[in-house]
């Protein structure tokens, strides 16, 4: 018994490790550097962002992406994008980047849609919304302009697309004090009162 025991143990303090010490970093960029494009984009209210992964723990590694909607507090859905272990025409990573993009927009039926570009393909996703009289606003998670670490075998937040805040005091939609904030996304239903939105999530393993 006690053998198991010092197994279990090695084996969650080397899971940890494996964590811990991923050199895999997260970098984004918003719009598009074509003028003419990003006008278009702002014209058909379309919000991009794209990631961009760099280091070398990512060569051999699957992916798991997925969107979790979150309604009045509680998590209501997760919706797997694309787990890259299941199919076979999406190999492992081969490279030490890794890449892709994001579009959304919320459209007048009341309804977001989404789509995660990648070099080969896409995968569209059209969610139903609660709430369609304040705008959703697209965030990553980077806490300042440096990259972001993401360890292995973590599941790790990248992206949040979700409603304002409303300051009773004021009267004032805020996006930043709930992007910004110390709360775990995960709570934001709860601490901010917004009734719907939505998590992006990506694991390495």
């Amino acid at each position: 018994m006690k053998h198991l025991i010092t197994l279990a143990v090695a084996l969650i303090c080397f899971s940890t490790l494996n964590a811990q010490n991923s050199n895999i970093k997260l970098q984004t960029k918003y719009g598009s550097d074509n003028k003419e494009l990003q006008d278009l984009l702002r014209f058909q209210e379309v919000e991009t962002i794209k990631l961009s992964f760099t280091g070398d723990d990512l060569k051999g590694k699957d992916y798991r992406l997925m969107v979790k909607e979150y309604t009045n507090g509680s998590l209501a859905k997760t919706d797997t994008i694309m787990d890259s272990s299941k199919f076979n025409y999406i190999p492992a990573i081969t490279d030490s980047v890794f890449e892709f993009k994001y579009y959304v927009k919320t459209q007048l039926d009341n309804t977001i849609k989404m789509n995660f570009m990648f070099d080969r393909f896409s995968t569209p996703r059209l969610y139903d919304i609660k709430v369609s009289k304040d705008k959703y606003a697209l965030h990553d998670f980077l806490k300042t302009s440096d990259p972001m670490s993401v360890a292995v075998n973590t599941n790790t937040l990248i992206m949040g697309y979700f409603l304002p805040y409303i300051d009773k005091t004021t009267g004032w939609k805020k996006y930043c004090d709930v992007a910004g904030s110390e709360h775990k996304p995960e709570e934001w239903g709860r601490v901010f009162n917004i009734p719907n939105y939505y998590l992006v999530e990506i694991i390495f393993e």
